[in-house]
């Protein structure tokens, strides 16, 4: 199962990417196993995630192509 990641902020900065592809991850809390393992710096930031544009709380499991996005707070003017 594939699944589409954004990344927003400060977490693309740190992965060097806005944008991944993963494969055999299966729900909101394994994504974010996943991620932390590959970008250790990940552990240190807070992040809401969406998944199809929606908010979630708690773990979720995702579905073949869903579009995931991890974003951090920020503050606009």
């Amino acid at each position: 199962m594939k699944i589409k990641v954004l990344l927003f902020g400060i977490l693309a900065e740190k992965a060097g990417t806005a944008e991944m592809e993963v494969d055999n991850i299966d729900s909101s809390n394994a994504l974010t196993d996943h991620l932390t393992e590959k970008f250790h710096s990940f552990a240190d930031y807070k992040f809401r995630i969406s998944v199809n544009q929606t908010f979630i709380n708690g773990n979720m499991k995702f579905q073949e192509g869903d579009e995931v996005a991890l974003l951090p707070p920020f503050a606009g003017g």
